[in-house]
């Protein structure tokens, strides 16, 4: 591969990454990784501020954003750990729960399904997993 075949590769990734995360925030009026945020609070219970960024590789400018739109949109709570008071502890709110919960259910939910399925088949979905995984290892020495 020339790198002008590499940085055509990676400009159509990045074109992908602006069209689907705008396609997701159209369909569920949530921000993509303020939702992944939603389910990694909802799979684990009420977490640090910091095991939330590292778990899920944000930065600390961007997760506080992050964290003060979805409590100032009623998704979660913040609170102070009494126990070290640097700690901030996040936590859904029922609210949250119940947009989790139905996940998926929603007819908004249930048309971006249909166009995914319609676009590409489960290897594909499977493979593009793959695919993206392995770039998202990747590592410059």
């Amino acid at each position: 591969m020339k790198i002008d075949e590499l940085i055509n590769v990676l400009y159509q990734l990045k074109i992908s990454d602006l069209n689907v995360t705008e396609l997701f925030k159209a369909q569920t009026d949530l921000n993509l990784t303020r939702y992944v945020i939603l389910l990694y609070l909802n799979r684990n219970g009420k977490k640090t501020q910091t095991e939330i960024q590292k778990s899920l590789q944000i930065n600390g400018s961007a997760i506080s954003r992050h964290l003060k739109d979805l409590e100032g949109n009623g998704y979660v709570t913040r609170v102070r750990n009494p126990e070290n008071n640097r700690e901030v502890v996040v936590e859904l709110t029922d609210f949250a729960k119940e947009k989790v919960a139905n996940c998926g259910q929603t007819p908004e939910d249930k048309e971006m399904l249909k166009l995914f399925n319609a676009t590409f088949t489960p290897n594909e979905i499977e493979l593009l997993s793959e695919l993206l995984g392995r770039l998202g290892d990747l590592k410059l020495k």
